[in-house]
């Protein structure tokens, strides 16, 4: 019997950092074709937001009330279009699971407040382009209370950036802004080959992304730290003092037979 080894077939010019990462090749080089359309602020933001570089601000001094706990939703937004020059911006989402579900979830599981985190799809913006309001639209139809719309743009061969906002999804107003940026670290002539072969340590797309990632999971941590209790009110003419009718321990088995 011959035994046939499945081979996968990688198209020519795709960068995975991963990829690199496991077959120990230098850090893949970003021709100009290869870098896509920027995204800019006004792209993923609700409502007029100021800038922040490096780092996050909470945008109101006025904290939230009962926003927590809750479940937040996230997407990236990109610019589709096959002419980088061309003035028509087509914004779309980017989805990868392993990226989005999986990071994300794995960023906040220590935060009991956050009880999930889950991106959303193209279909489910009901054919509609992905601007904030109809990502945010999603957000809300999908029951998430927080969300996270956020960009990657490539700025150079070695450069790297990553923005978003985080929203009050019911009230579609902006709670926080946050920025990273990173470029690519010359790896050391003497380093060994697990050393050279990471380029998790190395490459701007990696450390951007670690930075982002921090970045957020800072600021929900300060938005849960800063939420309020929501008022809760009794039902009206309802103050139950006691049970309904006695407790009996153990119960009585039914006739139904369970």
């Amino acid at each position: 019997m011959i035994a046939f080894q499945k081979r996968s077939v990688v198209p020519v010019g795709l960068v995975v950092v991963l990829g690199a990462a496991l077959t120990g090749c230098a850090a893949p080089r970003v021709e100009p074709n290869d870098i896509q359309p920027q995204v800019y602020w006004n792209d993923i933001e609700s409502q007029p937001i100021t800038a922040v570089s490096n780092g996050y601000r909470l945008l109101s001094d006025k904290p939230t009330e009962g926003l927590f706990p809750s479940s937040m939703a996230v997407t990236r937004v990109a610019v589709a279009t096959d002419d980088p020059t061309s003035v028509v911006r087509t914004k779309t989402i980017v989805r990868d699971p392993r990226n989005e579900f999986l990071r994300w979830n794995a960023a906040l599981d220590d935060q009991m407040a956050v009880s999930e985190v889950f991106p959303i799809d193209k279909r489910d913006l009901g054919g509609a382009e992905a601007e904030p309001e109809h990502v945010l639209a999603a957000f809300r139809a999908l029951h998430a209370r927080v969300g996270l719309i956020y960009a990657f743009n490539q700025l150079g061969d070695d450069e790297s950036e990553m923005f978003g906002a985080i929203y009050d999804v019911e009230s579609a107003s902006p709670l926080a802004a946050l920025h990273a940026h990173a470029v690519s670290t010359p790896i050391p002539d003497n380093a060994d080959s697990d050393e050279r072969a990471n380029l998790w340590q190395h490459d701007s797309r990696a450390l951007v992304r670690a930075d982002f990632q921090k970045h957020v999971y800072d600021c929900v941590r300060e938005l849960i730290a800063r939420d309020v209790p929501a008022t809760v009110e009794a039902p009206t003419g309802w103050a139950p003092v006691a049970p309904t009718r006695p407790v009996e321990w153990p119960p009585r088995r039914q006739s139904s037979g369970w």
